[in-house]
């Protein structure tokens, strides 16, 4: 029989233990359950990285009710690392790698100093989707974290690893050399392996100004773009074409598309190349969707120093800041996710925000060269592939449209 509305209590006796259920129809049913089914509980194991130690218990007669295994929250004993790293010297040393037991992404490398004649351990960092398994002793896939497809941009402290000529999915540490996890392959950049075919099933293409037509300058997607005094030329671009922005003769573009329309998107990328001219004063707007008296949500300027800009919605900004040299083409890539805002240079991320929700619908229209106010806004130089994205671009993706400026999309060909 199965009651509702049950209430219970549990009595115990020196063997046996009996829970006991008063039904609302005033019956009274008895569940017997032996004490016998479990073994006993293991002794608590060490504390482990993710912060917590465990004990288990054998089922000795099925059926058994109850959990086969415990945990408890603990306190880790930190690794002296360089005590722990293996003791042989000379030319033979071995360069260990050790687990951090106080967190479960990190691990040491160890080095023998000669001139010293002793170890060294050097922190290093898994990507935020692995865990080190020291079994392995590499770097594996974070199964808890389902999936995952974020990977940093930080790296460990010290030396960068070394990558493999003839084998990008290989890296040496010392003189040993190890393998990256699956689908992976090293990076010099951040010194660690990161996955090695851009994935962006989601990620569509709003719109683009590429400026490869042979007379004229117009937007993909059969979006109207308004041209005011920029010019079509072959002259100091990368390669082919790009758009030379005039300041004395106010050059800009406008894609009225985005008036309003910009709160649709969650998550949001802009990628554009650009090169300013040296010797013209003032700030300059790449990007800028701002009035007169009123920030805009989507906005990149330049000076003579470098470039910054910001994201903004009714209850945040997200800022960011970089040098960048004048005379000289540069990949700006501005991208949020839903949480977080993220600003990079070339292939460098250069500045992370938290940003949550979706960007602001302003009324005005997103300008490329200037904003709505004009005036001493107008960009003086060079800009080529410029990309409007629904979807957030990650560091695979921001060195994937670097090293292919003809695309939008970072899906190979």
């Amino acid at each position: 029989m199965v009651c509702e509305g049950l209430s219970s209590v549990e009595l115990f006796s020196s063997s046996k233990a009996y829970i006991s259920y008063l039904c609302t129809c005033c019956s009274l049913h008895t569940l017997h359950l032996s004490a016998a089914d479990f073994g006993p509980w293991s002794s608590w194991g060490d504390c482990v990285c993710d912060l917590k130690r465990y004990r288990s218990r054998v089922c000795e007669s099925e059926p058994c009710v109850g959990d086969y295994e415990e945990s408890e929250a603990c306190a880790c004993v930190p690794l002296n690392a360089a005590a722990s790293c293996p003791m042989v010297s000379g030319a033979d040393s071995v360069y260990g790698l050790l687990g951090d037991p106080c967190n479960c992404q990190n691990y040491y490398q160890c080095e023998y100093n000669t001139t010293t004649e002793e170890f060294i351990a050097i922190q290093r960092s898994c990507n935020p989707c692995e865990i080190w398994d020291q079994d392995v002793l590499t770097c594996v896939r974070d199964e808890s974290k389902g999936d995952c497809t974020f990977f940093p941009t930080t790296q460990g402290i010290g030396e960068c690893p070394l990558g493999v000529a003839d084998n990008p999915a290989q890296f040496t540490l010392g003189n040993e050399t190890m393998d990256c996890a699956p689908d992976t392959t090293f990076n010099f950049t951040l010194c660690t392996c990161i996955r090695s075919v851009p994935n962006f099933p989601d990620m569509e293409e709003i719109t683009s100004v590429m400026f490869d037509e042979e007379s004229s300058i117009t937007a993909s997607k059969g979006l109207w773009l308004f041209n005011q005094n920029v010019e079509l030329t072959s002259d100091g671009c990368m390669s082919g074409k790009c758009g030379f922005f005039n300041s004395t003769a106010e050059s800009k573009l406008e894609l009225a598309y985005f008036s309003n329309a910009l709160d649709r998107f969650e998550q949001f990328s802009v990628r554009l190349f650009f090169k300013r001219s040296a010797g013209v004063s003032g700030v300059r707007s790449l990007v800028d969707n701002s009035e007169c008296n009123r920030d805009g949500s989507v906005v990149a300027r330049s000076d003579a120093n470098g470039i910054g800009g910001y994201f903004a919605n009714s209850t945040a900004k997200a800022y960011f800041g970089l040098a960048a040299a004048e005379g000289t083409w540069n990949q700006l890539v501005m991208s949020c996710d839903g949480e977080e805002a993220s600003f990079y240079l070339n292939k460098d991320l250069v500045a992370t925000q938290p940003f949550h929700g979706r960007l602001s619908g302003v009324i005005a229209p997103l300008v490329i060269g200037s904003n709505t106010c004009g005036g001493d806004s107008f960009f003086d130089g060079y800009m080529d592939s410029i990309c409007f994205l629904k979807g957030a671009l990650d560091q695979i993706g921001v060195d994937f449209l670097y090293d292919n400026p003809s695309q939008c999309l970072p899906i190979p060909t």
